[in-house]
């Protein structure tokens, strides 16, 4: 008998280790596809550039990127511009995520706070943030509460959304049995529906920085006197292109890391998600 279990368990040992390497392997293939394609990319980028298949002034080239990036990182401007639109994303993204995801909590858990909210949420969803933006700059001004304000806006949905919809996917198998148990409401919202919507509020949160980052660039590309969007209408201005695709990257490489950070954390959180027959 004993025998017997021990096959068993090296059996189920050797697949999942099988299983783990075919998954490195293929994790490992992808990476260096998507490296060669990148590395591609610029080069034809740089030869379009350089021969003239697209004129200069519209595309520059990853060289000339590089040079005025190495300028820009040594002039204290651009840290002045970048502390500026990092803290207007910072303050409007955790605003909306301390409102946002207890009310997508509670009007998700509570039928009638839900009934109270949702036209507001589900009006303001639809509605384009960029058309409220007027109202917004006559309320705040084009200091920096009108970017927290639009930050907010463009991040609050997601989150929110994501956790009504996490409490609304409850495994109503666990609320059964807690009620067996005689749980209390309270109980039952504490031990089992707020563990439950952790995968789904860090979903919402990741897709909150990506609109959020959206919203602090549009805001101060529209109306502000500092900020990296600010600087890239200037740069535009200017035909200084290769500065404002400096500009661009910066807030590329910014919503990579962000999101590939609460990707990270979403996937250890993902074994928390409640399945369905």
């Amino acid at each position: 008998m004993q025998n017997n279990e021990s096959v068993n368990l090296t059996a189920v040992t050797s697949t999942a280790e099988k299983k783990s390497a075919k998954k490195l392997e293929k994790e490992k293939i992808g990476f260096i596809i998507s490296t060669v394609t990148v590395i591609a990319f610029l080069i034809l980028w740089e030869l379009a550039s350089r021969n003239s298949w697209i004129p200069p002034l519209f595309i520059s080239s990853p060289t000339a990127i590089a040079k005025a990036a190495f300028l820009m990182v040594q002039d204290p401007q651009f840290w002045h511009h970048m502390k500026i639109s990092g803290y207007e994303f910072g303050v409007g993204f955790l605003l909306a995520v301390a409102i946002g995801v207890p009310m997508g909590v509670f009007s998700g858990w509570n039928y009638y706070f839900y009934s109270l909210v949702n036209p507001f949420i589900s009006g303001l969803y639809v509605t384009p943030k960029v058309s409220l933006l007027p109202v917004i700059l006559i309320a705040f001004g084009i200091g920096t509460a009108s970017k927290i304000a639009i930050v907010f806006l463009m991040a609050f949905f997601p989150i929110v959304m994501s956790a009504q919809k996490a409490m609304k996917t409850l495994d109503q198998n666990l609320i059964k049995a807690a009620r067996v148990f005689t749980a209390t409401q309270l109980q039952i919202f504490k031990t089992v529906a707020l563990p439950s919507t952790v995968p789904f509020l860090l979903n919402g949160i990741r897709l909150g920085i990506g609109q959020g980052l959206i919203g602090v660039v549009v805001g101060e590309m529209y109306a502000a006197t500092a900020g990296i969007g600010f600087q890239l209408t200037s740069y535009g201005q200017n035909l200084q292109t290769d500065r404002m695709f400096v500009g661009v990257i910066v807030i590329t490489v910014t919503g990579i890391l962000l999101t590939g950070i609460l990707g990270w954390i979403e996937k250890r959180f993902s074994s928390w998600i409640p399945e369905h027959d």
